[in-house]
């Protein structure tokens, strides 16, 4: 491995050794989310993706891992983040994906020559007046919508689909009417609704849902993703980390 870890840097090997992040040991650090995110997303072949908020990289390459060779490209506001996975790039050889420092509204007329078939985001969940407010600045933007609410979100994304393109977010569940309104707004409709629960027992904190520009009214919801069980994982999110679960199409 050529690339050096730093003093406040750490390695993660998950999936079997498959796949490998470097991270910061303090500041953001991706979550489960990212990786319920991937195993939702449906990509064909040579069509090109690009994730909002890319972090350290976590999907796409993830999505390269599972054996996808599709252009995709990440997008980042933080250098510090933008570096991180330009380094995992090139610790899981994943030369097909191109990772970009900057705000997104403010890289939508580039971005546009390229028009993309699939964005995906696991966006800021919280709005900058509420919650409780991280003391990591790096955390804090990953967090709430000081760089990138909601509405902007939506906007841009519409802006750089192609007509029947898709757009696939995670999301709290308390504020499915209002993305799904925001969304109809921008000409996106809801075509799959997946709630996520901890436990089978809990209520659903957060949602995963695609959706389709320009696409006509009808919307599935699918059965729902349980996370926890027996002291672990589901059988289904254990598949996750295996790089095994199969969900592309062709």
């Amino acid at each position: 491995m050529n690339e050096k870890i730093g003093k406040d840097e750490t390695l993660d090997i998950l999936c079997n050794e498959g796949l490998k992040i470097i991270q910061k040991k303090e500041g953001y650090r991706f979550s489960i989310d990212a990786i319920l995110l991937a195993n939702f997303i449906i990509l064909k072949k040579d069509e090109r993706l690009l994730d909002i908020g890319t972090g350290c990289g976590i999907i796409p390459i993830y999505i390269s891992k599972k054996g996808y060779k599709n252009y995709m490209v990440g997008i980042e506001i933080q250098e510090e983040l933008l570096c991180l996975a330009i380094k995992n790039k090139a610790l899981n050889k994943c030369e097909h994906i191109q990772f970009l420092n900057g705000d997104i509204k403010s890289n939508t007329k580039e971005l546009k020559k390229t028009h993309f078939h699939v964005i995906v985001s696991n966006p800021p969940y919280t709005k900058e007046s509420t919650g409780r407010r991280s003391p990591k600045h790096s955390r804090f933007i990953a967090r709430y919508e000081s760089s990138l609410n909601l509405a902007d979100l939506i906007s841009t994304s519409s802006a750089l689909l192609h007509k029947g393109g898709r757009l696939y977010v995670i999301y709290p569940s308390k504020r499915l009417g209002e993305l799904i309104h925001t969304a109809r707004e921008k000409r996106l409709e809801p075509k799959r609704l997946r709630f996520i629960h901890s436990k089978k027992e809990e209520k659903s904190n957060l949602f995963l849902t695609e959706f389709i520009k320009e696409g006509g009214i009808g919307t599935t919801v699918e059965q729902p993703l349980y996370i926890y069980e027996n002291g672990g994982y589901t059988e289904e999110i254990k598949t996750y980390y295996t790089l095994k679960a199969c969900i592309w199409k062709a």
